[in-house]
């Protein structure tokens, strides 16, 4: 196995993989914050946090099972959340959500570091991603208890949130999580029998400095252009 040393390919690595998990909370966090969307789906958390899961994993498996190479890309994520504070401020709605997604990477890469997966789609990694979720679920819980709520002490509360966030919506998004663990295999052994195959190497992209860029400046300016519309 090689040496798991922050060298400057798994720092883009890292900045990549963050910049992707920016992106998709910017998108696709804002699409499931709207009014319309909000009731469908429950909670955005059962959406957001498995993806943010399976991007986490393949940032865990691209840097040679290096689980704080994790901690390294939530906290890229985190950093291209805070970045719509020197547009509208440093309110807790943007400091509040970049909080979050350090625990997210922090529950993940601890879990990866327990389970020690070899593949991402694998057992092992699905044990992870149950693993983190339900540790973030509770570090959530605690966190809004921080913040005031009684969620431990009051009976009603629990009922409305913690049994919400620490059995209904991690629920849903473990199964949400294996649900695309079953379709991307699913892809890939299709592609497998029908021999598919490409001549891109796309370890050299996701290694690539202009790639890192391309996702970093796209993930800000999506991040920003999106909280201002």
């Amino acid at each position: 196995m090689e040496k798991k040393t922050l060298d400057f390919k798994m720092i883009m690595t890292i900045i990549f993989w963050g910049s992707l998990w920016g992106i998709v909370e910017a998108t696709l966090g804002t699409l499931l914050h709207l009014p319309a969307t909000r009731m469908i789906y429950y909670s955005s958390s059962v959406i957001i946090l498995p993806i943010a899961y399976c991007l986490m994993a393949n940032c865990y498996k691209k840097t040679n099972q290096s689980f704080y190479a994790v901690y390294l890309m939530g906290v890229v994520a985190a950093l291209i959340k805070l970045s719509v504070g020197f547009v509208i401020g440093f309110v807790d709605v943007v400091w509040e959500p970049a909080i979050y997604i350090v625990l997210e990477a922090l529950a993940m890469g601890s879990a990866l570091a327990l389970f020690r997966p070899t593949n991402v789609l694998s057992l092992k990694t699905f044990g992870s991603i149950v693993a983190a979720n339900t540790l973030y679920q509770f570090s959530f819980l605690v966190v809004k208890t921080i913040k005031g709520s009684d969620v431990f002490t009051n009976m009603a509360t629990w009922s409305k949130m913690g049994e919400k966030y620490l059995f209904t919506v991690n629920g849903l998004a473990i199964l949400y999580s294996f649900a695309i663990g079953a379709i991307s295999f699913g892809l890939i052994q299709l592609a497998k029998k029908l021999n598919w195959n490409t001549k891109v190497d796309l370890s050299k992209i996701i290694y690539s400095p202009i790639a890192a860029s391309i996702a970093l400046v796209a993930s800000i300016g999506l991040t920003i252009g999106l909280s201002v519309i």
